[in-house]
């Protein structure tokens, strides 16, 4: 196994991690303050990040590495960014201040869950466009 596909697992492990503690911080006992923060939801944007990036990394190790470009892989990667883009506008659609709580702070209620789940499915169909491009 190559140095760049141990990166890549490594960031994909690091990214679930730093997810699972974004999204529940009471399972590790790090929760002090009542509902979500900013912290908490930059969390799990970055979790989310290194998830996908790690993702692509091993894809490229794997099967695309000395290989040229194509329309597809760049399709795969522009809509995987695409995903990450919308997670993190719905996610923190409050603080930037176009969401519906936009007085109360950050708030992470079933619409922003949604978006976020929404842009994760989007960007891991972008990987799995960037896998099945074969040049």
């Amino acid at each position: 196994m190559s140095r760049l596909v141990q990166l890549g697992i490594f960031c994909i492990v690091l990214g679930g991690v730093i997810l699972f503690l974004g999204l529940f911080p009471f399972a590790v006992d790090i929760d002090t303050t009542p509902g979500i923060g900013l912290v908490q939801i930059l969390g799990m944007q970055i979790g989310l990040l290194l998830l996908i990036g790690g993702a692509y990394t091993v894809v490229y190790a794997i099967l695309h590495r000395g290989r040229p470009r194509s329309l597809m892989r760049d399709i795969g990667v522009r809509l995987g960014m695409t995903g990450l883009v919308f997670s993190a506008a719905a996610t923190l659609a409050d603080v930037m201040g176009f969401g519906s709580h936009t007085n109360a702070g950050p708030v992470f209620g079933w619409l922003q869950a949604a978006g976020m789940l929404a842009g994760f499915l989007i960007a891991a169909i972008g990987v799995v466009v960037y896998g099945a491009a074969r040049t």
